[in-house]
């Protein structure tokens, strides 16, 4: 049942996406009006994936690398919708929606089985902990999209919309940076609560305290320094990729106690 949802809302993700596409010459006003409505019927079902697992496992879908792909696409569909909410910008779409899907097609041939919680994880301070740091994830991931458009758009784009741009990239830098500072927090309390220690000297606690100075610079370089546009449309795009890293590279291709 959890597998056929997943793939028909992969299914209304991609057919959203290309609708939006198809749209956008400025002439196909009804068609983006369907794109809109795919995406958010891909979004309810989305939901519903989530909901089963948690019913299926008793815990929050934030376990194992198909939970976890499943949480993380969600959080950009999620945050994704406000910020087309609030600014009015659906060219996000064409970055995030791509994001996600990738995400879904890579938890469709992961693992599903259901295990046990190994005792160190069965304890809210780690649920919420993972949750903030996938908040995160998904702000830095508005942040990186937000960047390309701008560079995208930066010699012939609209005033206003570069500025939108620019919006985007601060406030999803400054909310997701708020967010992974909670996690590292969170995160330090559950290591001590589990292995009797505040800090373990391992590659995914490495990876992701330089993931919080690097995104602690981006913000200096903003809100200090006053770097706009470019440089800083830059910096979150190359944020995103060490974002990819920390989450699934360091499990990938290092050893981790955060291995899933």
């Amino acid at each position: 049942m959890t597998a056929l949802i997943l793939w028909l809302s992969m299914a209304f993700y991609g057919a959203g996406f290309l609708t939006y596409l198809l749209s956008r010459n400025g002439t196909h006003r009804a068609m983006e009006r369907v794109s809109l409505y795919l995406v958010i019927v891909a979004m309810i079902l989305h939901t519903i994936i989530l909901v089963l697992r948690v019913l299926e496992t008793g815990h929050a879908p934030i376990a194992r690398r198909f939970e976890t792909l499943l949480f993380f696409s969600w959080s950009i569909a999620v945050l994704n919708t406000i910020l087309m909410l609030r600014y009015k910008f659906r060219e996000a779409d064409t970055l995030t929606v791509p994001v996600i899907l990738l995400a879904l097609l890579l938890a469709a041939f992961s693992d599903t089985g259901i295990y046990p919680l190994p005792l160190a994880l069965q304890t809210w301070w780690f649920e919420v902990h993972v949750v903030t740091s996938f908040f995160a994830y998904a702000l830095f991931t508005l942040a990186a999209a937000a960047g390309a458009i701008y560079l995208r758009r930066e010699r012939h784009g609209p005033g206003r919309e570069l500025q939108v741009c620019q919006t985007i990239i601060y406030r999803s830098v400054l909310w997701g940076f708020a967010f992974f500072s909670t996690s590292m927090v969170l995160g330090a309390i559950w290591g001590y609560l589990a292995w009797g220690s505040y800090w373990l000297w391992e590659s995914k606690s490495v990876a992701s305290l330089l993931l919080w100075f690097y995104y602690a610079g981006v913000l200096h370089t903003r809100m200090v320094k006053g770097w706009r546009g470019k440089i800083v449309s830059v910096m979150v795009i190359i944020g995103f990729g060490l974002v990819m890293f920390t989450y699934l590279g360091v499990s990938i291709f290092l050893k981790s106690s955060h291995g899933m």
